[in-house]
């Protein structure tokens, strides 16, 4: 385990002096400008903060068997029954941190969150205290940076041309550093501007660290917002960056305040509504606190949710509240990590129905994806993420970042990011300037708009890297899209119907419509239910396997204890429109026993976890006419027993053969001297029950 510790984010920023700053307010000699504005740029710097407090309790974190880290001490508690929180935290001695009631879940602060689950993974357990799931709560961290030194590449820029382009330059966003927001231009956001849209009646939640809304670009664009580490409610305009200057930057980046002063964001008219994720030292909250934070930013007016931030480790709460999200119409844009790889384990980034952003880089000559830029097979778009300038705290706020530099001119502080962090804010500031034209669009038609509309770059057509291109301002001229979008639930159940079965992995692998490769994946909830909010049309397989039998499975509690009982099937689906499917497992299973002649009168014992010992169907008998009995027609989970009709005079060992879904498991088991039953068991022990489906008729 290592303990909680102050974040360090590496960004990528450079020092402008002031005296340099003010050079900016004119543009006479501009290949001068630029060439000592190079000259000024210093190296990266520790972050600094003005001050530091912690949050309400330290807390330890561990790391699972697959790499994923979480804190250890709460866990996530899905519940069925409100008025059954207390016995709950009764029954684990916790303290409750969080209450979500929207989606059914709690958080408990406990001793160790490995062994809680492990209690809880008992039947009678989770069906006396209405307990519809339990899971760790991750660790995500803030999209990583790439840092690029540009007084490195000063040659570069000349070579490629750049710098004599500066003699023909024209101020476009009428801004005083204007010079630097190269952004904009690739995007042509003007295109849009000059048509009225600029984002007006839009509130993006960034939820993030939190946002500095003194700084005189961000004056007045600050609605109330959330801190949920301490349920705190922060007054509009006020400084909240707490964690640091990533979301100041961010906020800046989507709505910075057109006023020829400083930047602009992509939507100007827009406001921003703060959530801190990412409290002091720059350490994320948990799934627990974000959870609560995405909620409380949708039932509080938000449009458009901008997540540059992620991480490993599937949770079924993040996915019911981005759910939450995007059944009430409000668009969730994220980054798509920085690991240079092709990746589909970054969360929420993969969430079905999401946006996912990765970043692009200009030097001149064409746009191209930035190196560093993760790919996704669920990539939507991409966007300017290298050397982007935005609005920092302000000297004396909560986060000041002392790699920033002041502008004479209105006193206000900006610096300059790398990563898909920063290409983020900018699909989400286009997409408040698509709402404001269609404001009840629902999120599928603002991610077609944008993908139809957006610039192909790189490979020819759409790949895992730039998605479909990038975004441009022209889509706010395109008519809303009637078609190309859907939801999909599937549910699965035992062979009867009767058992919703959770933790099961669904799989969407096909062509949309449009031609893109996709893959969506989600897994059942405790309902047994897989949700597919606003995905493409297309021609799809759906593989369905399940339920998850690894040691530390994700998202869910352990439904099977062996790989045999998982089950898988695959079909083909066309989806044109909204659609319900039902899946339903079966299992074949026999038991062939070697019984010696002492034993009297033999029975096969099948104990129902889930069943109190009072209740009918807690045993089903099965008669030893020979060695092998077929139990393929029980659907649950089950252990199993050899019972004899007289006490043993001697110790009886017995042994076989258990066959489920066509895999040999060699069992066993022992009756002791006057005793006249024992547990049949395989190496995972005479509690690890047997988890069957029934048999299809």
């Amino acid at each position: 385990m290592k303990k909680f510790q102050k974040f360090k984010a590496i960004i990528t920023l450079r020092n402008l002096g002031t005296s340099f700053a003010s050079l900016l307010l004119s543009f006479s000699s501009l290949s001068f400008t630029f060439s000592l504005l190079l000259l000024s740029l210093t190296s990266c710097l520790q972050q600094e903060t003005h001050a530091q407090e912690s949050l309400p309790l330290e807390s330890t974190i561990s790391v699972e068997q697959n790499g994923n880290e979480y804190y250890a001490d709460r866990i996530l508690i899905g519940y069925s029954d409100e008025e059954k929180i207390n016995s709950i935290l009764n029954l684990l001695n916790g303290k409750l941190v969080v209450h979500i009631p929207e989606i059914k879940v709690i958080s408990v602060r406990i001793e160790n969150a490995g062994e809680t689950l492990q209690l809880l993974e008992n039947e009678m357990v989770k069906r006396k205290y209405g307990i519809r799931y339990a899971e760790y709560v991750y660790v995500r961290k803030l999209v990583p940076f790439d840092i690029t030194d540009i007084t490195a590449r000063a040659d570069e820029f000349e070579t490629k041309g750049f710098v004599p382009k500066l003699s023909g330059y024209t101020n476009y966003s009428g801004e005083s550093l204007d010079l630097y927001l190269w952004g904009l231009r690739a995007i042509k956001i003007k295109d849009a501007w000059n048509n009225g849209y600029k984002g007006e009646g839009i509130i993006i939640a960034v939820l993030d660290t939190g946002v500095d809304g003194t700084h005189p670009d961000l004056q007045g664009q600050v609605v109330e917002g959330y801190r949920p580490s301490t349920d705190e409610i922060l007054p509009e305009g006020i400084d909240s960056s707490f964690g640091g200057s990533h979301g100041t930057h961010v906020a800046g980046t989507i709505a910075a305040k057109s006023d020829g002063k400083g930047i602009a964001g992509v939507a100007p008219g827009a406001k921003i509504m703060p959530v801190v994720l990412f409290d002091n030292g720059g350490w994320y909250v948990g799934d627990d606190y974000a959870a609560k934070g995405i909620i409380w930013a949708v039932n509080n007016g938000a449009n458009v949710l901008s997540n540059s931030w992620g991480g490993a480790g599937y949770s079924q709460t993040l996915k019911d509240a981005f759910d939450y999200a995007l059944e009430r119409g409000v668009v969730v844009v994220a980054a798509a990590g920085n690991s240079k790889s092709i990746q589909s384990y970054q969360y929420p980034a993969n969430y079905p129905g999401v946006i996912q952003v990765s970043a692009v880089e200009f030097n001149g000559g064409d746009y191209i994806v930035a190196d560093f830029s993760s790919g996704s097979p669920m990539i939507s778009v991409c966007a300017p993420g290298v050397s982007i300038i935005s609005t920092m705290p302000q000297e004396g706020s909560r986060g000041y970042d002392r790699r920033s530099f002041v502008l004479a001119e209105n006193n206000g502080y900006y610096g300059y990011m790398t990563g898909t962090s920063m290409a983020t804010p900018h699909v989400s500031g286009l997409v408040a300037l698509l709402l404001q034209k269609y404001p009840n669009a629902k999120p599928w038609q603002i991610r077609k708009m944008l993908e139809e509309t957006a610039f192909d770059i790189g490979t020819e057509g759409y790949d895992e890297k730039a998605g479909f291109g990038l975004i441009n301002a022209s889509a706010v001229n395109k008519n809303l899209p009637v078609d190309g979008g859907l939801d999909y639930h599937i549910t699965v159940t035992d062979a009867y119907g009767k058992w919703n079965i959770p933790s099961v992995s669904v799989s969407l692998i096909g062509v949309a419509r449009n031609g893109r490769n996709v893959r969506y994946f989600a897994k059942t909830n405790a309902e047994g239910s897989a949700k597919f909010i606003g995905i493409d049309t297309g021609d799809y397989n759906v593989i369905v396997s399940g339920p998850d039998s690894k040691e530390n499975s994700e998202g869910l509690m352990r439904i099977a204890h062996r790989k045999a009982e998982e089950r898988t099937l695959t079909f083909h689906q066309t989806l044109n429109e909204n659609k319900s499917d039902i899946v339903r497992f079966s299992s074949q299973a026999f038991l062939e026993i070697d019984i010696p002649e002492v034993a009297v009168n033999p029975q096969i014992v099948f104990v129902d976890v889930t069943k109190l010992p009072t209740e009918t169907g807690y045993e089903i008998t099965k008669d030893l006419a020979s060695n092998t009995v077929d139990f393929s027609e029980l659907s649950g989970r089950y252990l199993i027993k050899l019972r004899v009709s007289q006490k043993a005079d001697v110790n009886i060992s017995v042994s076989g053969t258990l066959t489920i879904n066509g895999t040999h498991i060699s069992v066993g088991g022992k009756i002791l001297k006057d005793a006249t039953e024992t547990y049949i068991y395989d190496n995972k022990g005479p509690y690890a029950w047997w988890t069957l489906f029934g048999k299809l008729e």
